[in-house]
């Protein structure tokens, strides 16, 4: 992916260059109406705020082009064109015949004569001119626009400015961000989570356009304390072959007494894991060698001679001998007293105590760690493998509930004591979980994990994978349902091609390739409880970031007549370029009985084990917009023109929506 299909899909937003001082002639404003009303054949739309920004940009004659060329696009015909009519008319028989012809001519090709096979066998079967296009079943997705002047820094400081992990697309991003700005303004981003600080910081000590003095200047900047730089050393260290040339040496020692001496000593010994780390790190870097502080090279003579006491060790002293200065010292660090609580209930420290003692720090928690940890300790009683557990999470659970209300109340944003409305109507909140660090790789605007309902007019779910490379790339989207009465049902090239409500177009094993698995969803609610796909590298590639182009969706249909198009952009839930390391992945689900889709995306072991276990939300995000919206004593309102402020899950269209995706759930302040 480029650059700015990757702004398109992670920040759903679109750069052109802005010029606020030009007239908006009538005739350019016609041109960006109908720019926008091809875009919904997209299924995509800008705001009437956009629309005009539009009219005066330069940008104006190519962009429904631009925007096009970020859309995914199915681009081959599965092995029978008319599906699904096809697929549920053809003999069984017909079918396998025709299934094994097809691998017969590839794979065995290949094995008997040890030729490469580009293209295999398929059939010659009937085919319509595709020249329909299904209603527009769900509403276009809103997108942004953003001056070209600032598609670099925006995105830079929105995805850096979270506290949490990078997916594989950001990261990308960020890579591609830190090429094109200067150091002032790299240096002028805080980064707040520490995993993300990594890859920024090696980029930046790698760099070789940036001199030592301006390398200096922004890693200071973007280091907090020494204990990040700690960190990052090690991560660069890794990808350098364990080997620093003078140049980096000297910078990282120069970087590290820049900070104060107590600041130093501080983060040399965390811990005993960390301080042995750390032990190792300092001969990689030759610190004595290149240190110019004498008081530097004292605290690193008496960390090697064992003279520092960890401030973990410490505190786990005072824990195991049950000491009542022991609560009081790990409350000096409410976040490894946030992460030690089960620890310290164990101990037999009372939940009561705990909770007093975290209390005044709450406000200095990270509210995704706190998301996490209710989500983790709300788990029903069947979920856990012991009863203590189970009563150690009903102990714990409240406290957390209590500090992450604190943290909410903290947060400085729009929403404080106003009247707010939220907009569920394309969301079903109580279904939807805010993944953090289970949250999926692959990425796209609305996260994994988020439920989007399936309009009561829409009969059909259709799941489909399209995938190219320049060598034969085998994949494979496989379904697994589970019938109302516990019954699994898999549908798949190893399987069932059809089975009741389901129905498979076919296995390819050839690149520029597609296939696809329908869901009845009228009949499938007499017997269907929820149904999966999973898509799985064959054969050809180690992992879809290996392969040139593989795009994954899932879309609603409702006409399957023989001219009808099987890919319809406009009709799509969720749309993915692949571009991890994983092999396989539980791309989604359709929760048939509740009429709701969700985007997990996650890495799997084995397509086979993507049966449908039991997917309970723990912590919806209705309780925790509900939690967000009591500690910012907001008044919440039952219709949009009572309100202030109107909560929307994607892109705002009106001046008084805001959108939760773009503020990152309100977790920042």
């Amino acid at each position: 992916m480029n650059y700015i299909q990757l702004l398109f899909s992670e920040l759903r937003l679109v750069p052109i260059h802005f010029d606020s001082s030009a007239e908006t002639e009538e005739q350019n404003l016609v041109k960006a109406v109908t720019a926008n009303e091809e875009l919904i054949n997209l299924g995509y739309t800008l705001s009437p705020k956009d629309i005009a920004e539009l009219a005066k940009s330069p940008d104006l004659d190519g962009f429904y082009e631009l925007v096009k060329s970020c859309v995914g696009e199915v681009k081959a015909k599965p092995m029978y064109p008319n599906f699904p009519n096809q697929v549920m008319e053809i003999d069984i028989a017909v079918f396998r015949f025709h299934q094994m012809l097809h691998y017969l001519s590839t794979y065995g090709v290949e094995q008997f004569t040890g030729m490469k096979v580009t293209k295999g066998w398929v059939p010659e079967v009937e085919e319509s001119e595709k020249v329909l296009y299904d209603d527009q079943l769900i509403a276009s997705k809103v997108i942004g626009l953003v001056d070209a002047d600032k598609q670099y820094i925006l995105p830079y400081k929105r995805i850096l400015g979270r506290t949490e992990r990078m997916d594989n697309k950001q990261k990308m991003m960020v890579l591609e961000c830190l090429k094109n700005l200067t150091f002032e303004q790299i240096a002028g981003v805080k980064v707040t989570f520490k995993q993300n600080l990594l890859d920024v910081f090696n980029v930046v000590l790698c760099s070789e356009e940036l001199p030592q003095q301006d390398k200096l200047a922004v890693l200071r900047a973007i280091c907090q304390h020494t204990g990040d730089v700690w960190k990052c050393m090690d991560y660069a260290l890794t990808r350098v072959g364990f080997h620093f040339r003078t140049s980096q040496k000297r910078l990282i020692v120069k970087l590290l007494e820049s900070y104060p001496i107590a600041d130093f000593k501080s983060n040399l010994i965390l811990s005993n894991k960390k301080g042995e780390r750390t032990c190792l790190m300092l001969k990689f870097i030759d610190f004595n060698e290149y240190s110019r502080k004498e008081e530097f090279r004292q605290a690193v003579a008496a960390f090697r001679n064992g003279e520092m006491r960890s401030w973990e060790s410490r505190a786990k002293y005072l824990a195991e001998i049950r000491s009542p200065e022991a609560i009081g010292f790990y409350a000096e660090r409410p976040g490894i007293m946030l992460r030690n609580l089960r620890y310290l209930l164990r101990k037999g420290y009372k939940a009561e105590e705990l909770r007093d003692n975290l209390m005044p720090g709450a406000g200095e928690l990270k509210t995704q760690t706190l998301v996490s940890l209710v989500n983790f300790f709300s788990r029903k009683w069947n979920e856990w493998r012991r009863e203590e557990e189970y009563l150690e999470a009903k102990q714990l659970l409240p406290i957390l509930k209590a500090a992450l209300s604190a943290r909410l109340a903290a947060n400085e944003t729009v929403l404080f004591g106003k009247k707010v409305y939220v907009n569920d109507s394309e969301f079903d909140l109580n279904l939807s979980s805010i993944r953090i660090n289970d949250k999926s790789e692959e990425g796209g605007y609305i996260r994994s994990g988020i439920a989007y309902k399936i309009p009561e007019n829409v009969e059909r779910i259709r799941f489909f994978v399209y995938w190219n490379d320049k060598q034969r790339v085998d994949i494979d989207l496989h379904g697994a349902a589970v019938g109302v009465d516990g019954e699994n049902i898999y549908i798949g090239w190893n399987t069932n091609f059809r089975c009741g409500t389901l129905v498979f177009s076919g296995d390819m094993t050839d690149s520029d390739s597609a296939e696809y698995i329908d869901i009845d969803l009228k009949e499938g609610k007499n017997c269907l409880s929820s149904v999966s796909a999973n898509i799985n590298i064959f054969s050809g590639r180690d992992s879809f970031g290996e392969i040139e182009e593989c795009f994954v969706g899932a879309m609603a249909v409702n006409q399957t007549g023989e001219e009808v198009n099987l890919y319809d952009p406009k009709n799509c839930f969720y749309c993915h370029y692949l571009t991890g390391k994983a092999r396989t992945i539980n791309y989604g689900y359709v929760d048939v009985q509740n009429r709701v889709i969700v985007f997990e995306g996650t890495p799997a072991d084995d397509y086979d084990t993507y049966s449908t276990k039991e997917r309970n939300v723990n912590f919806s995000l209705r309780e925790y917009i509900d939690a967000l919206l009591d500690a910012q004593k907001c008044e919440v309102v039952s219709s949009a023109e009572d309100a202030e402020i109107v909560l929307v899950m994607g892109k705002p269209s009106e001046d008084n929506e805001v959108s939760v995706t773009d503020n990152n759930f309100f977790m920042e302040g």
